[in-house]
């Protein structure tokens, strides 16, 4: 009977962070021999990811508390089971010791505690809480207790304590940035995954991370810098909180005389909210946009611009900072979006299907908004409507879109703008399907993201190359700025060298990629 290529191992109620299990699969994919390397908890969305890069999964029993490591190999037949226990041992030995993890060297103190911290930062007013969801609302309610600003990174937080938080926090006059808060700028001072950019007159509430870092990176290729990006967490604007956070944001930047441009976005707010952010806005009497991507309120009044996409926004904010007119503004930015018809001529019309492999959670939802409009019904695992959502969000069906930034993706793994090996593999799986005619992705740049994601996606994209040929065409956006630790242009290059059409900005890359398929 011929020996297994893979060899799975589980270890019972143990955790290590996304990174250490992204550094130790790197360091054993070096192995000479090993084709495949998985180390992940035991999710149900870990188990689908597993399964679609080829391994058998039969008896495995793993729970979300349990880490799986898995590996397999393209050894000859006699060579496999040496190589799989000494892989899987090494797995083990990497664990004890990480690899590109520097060991402490004792000579700073480094607080293991709340206490600790306070204890030598005792004028400090904001936390950035980094821990597993499920303990992450514990220490941000010691942390409100103590009078502390939060900056809540962690995911997977129920709704339900993100309420109690955010209550507890206004009652004091507190903001908590999250939970699922990946950007936030306060006096120009990044934290989390956001951009090299300049300081300036507009400040931004944003219920979207990456909202804000595209509308952050389209007023710095205006030439307008951002003072401070309020990140509050893409639930915060949804029914069940209420915009609790969004609009105590708002208040203290209408207060705020630094501030000569407010912009609030995200994904569309439940209606009473989103009506609630208006009437506050307009009371506030700044200028002021909204860009509520696919929001419900229409028109401009009272010095206050509706925006539907994100170049759109910053656009308007950029002429509004500049004291230009926002309407012409937002006239010459749609003009110019018809020249991308000629570029979908240029680069020759397609056959088939869409499919988008998005990092950011609002690009995907930009991608799906603008899309729908040249193509129609749009499919995705956060659709913009209920009956479009697909049933496996490793299975695209029709025109699609995945973000793989949502929970199910990152229970156990890395953030796609950290790890992007899931969405390279995508890219080559994808090109498969002789029914795709256009591969759109996005590309996120700033600190904290991978540190070049163009040279990681690009194995996917030769792969996909090699596998359709010139049948598909690749689009791509890419968030970020030269002055970013990845550089914009340099990121730019790469992509370019694989025959990447590369667009200025997710709306632009949105529209040319359907444009393609159009008719």
């Amino acid at each position: 009977m011929p020996s297994s290529n893979q060899r799975i191992q589980i270890i019972r109620r143990t955790y290590y962070d996304s990174v250490t299990l992204m550094l130790v699969a790197k360091e054993l994919l070096k192995t000479e021999g090993v084709s495949v390397a998985s180390l992940s908890m035991g999710t149900e969305a870990n188990y689908k990811i597993m399964g679609s890069g080829g391994f058998d999964l039969g008896g495995v029993d793993a729970t979300p508390n349990d880490l799986i490591i898995a590996v397999k190999t393209d050894a000859p037949e006699g060579e496999r089971e040496a190589l799989l226990e000494g892989a899987l041992e090494k797995a083990k030995e990497y664990l004890a010791n990480p690899p590109g993890r520097k060991a402490d060297s004792g000579g700073d103190y480094r607080p293991k505690s709340l206490d600790g911290a306070l204890s030598i930062l005792p004028d400090a007013n904001l936390a950035l809480i980094s821990v597993a969801g499920k303990y992450a609302g514990g220490v941000a309610v010691d942390c409100i207790a103590r009078g502390l600003n939060v900056m809540l990174y962690s995911d997977n937080v129920p709704v339900e304590k993100e309420v109690e938080i955010k209550k507890a926090a206004a009652e004091k006059g507190l903001l908590v940035m999250g939970p699922d808060c990946g950007t936030s700028i306060i006096r120009g001072v990044a934290m989390g995954m956001a951009n090299a950019c300049p300081t300036g007159p507009v400040s931004i509430v944003a219920a979207a991370g990456t909202g804000l870092q595209e509308v952050h990176v389209q007023l710095a290729r205006r030439g307008v810098g951002v003072l401070h990006g309020i990140g509050t967490g893409g639930r915060d604007v949804r029914r069940e909180v209420g915009g609790i956070m969004c609009l105590q944001a708002v208040n203290a930047l209408l207060a705020d005389d630094e501030v000569e441009v407010l912009t609030v976005l995200g994904k569309p707010p439940a209606p009473e909210v989103e009506q609630k952010i208006l009437q506050t806005v307009k009371a506030g009497k700044k200028p002021a946009v909204l860009g509520f991507i696919g929001g419900e309120a229409k028109g401009d009044s009272d010095g206050v611009f509706i925006c539907r996409e994100l170049e759109e926004t910053a656009a308007v904010a950029a002429a509004l900072a500049k004291g230009e007119d926002g309407a012409r503004a937002r006239e010459n930015l749609f003009r110019d979006y018809e020249s991308l018809r000629q570029r979908a001529e240029t680069i020759g019309r397609r056959k088939g299907f869409l499919r988008g492999l998005y990092s950011g959670g609002t690009l995907c939802y930009e991608g799906q908004l603008i899309a729908r409009d040249i193509l129609g019904p749009i499919r995705s695992n956060t659709p913009l409507e209920k009956e479009m959502k697909l049933e496996d969000s490793l299975r695209s069906e029709q025109h699609s879109m995945v973000d793989y930034g949502e929970d199910e993706f990152t229970q156990g793994r890395l953030h796609p703008m950290i790890d992007v090996s899931l969405r390279a593999e995508r890219i080559y799986e994808e090109a498969k399907d002789p029914e795709v005619g256009v591969i759109l992705f996005d590309v996120v740049l700033g600190y904290g993201c991978n540190d070049n994601p163009a040279a990681g996606l690009a194995e996917g994209i030769r792969k996909a190359r090699s596998a359709a040929g010139d049948r598909i065409a690749f689009v791509a956006s890419i968030c970020g700025v030269d002055t970013d630790p990845q550089n914009a242009s340099e990121q730019r290059r790469i992509l370019e060298e694989l025959d990447v059409h590369v667009c200025e900005s997710n709306a632009r890359a949105a529209r040319l990629a359907a444009m393609i398929l159009e008719g």
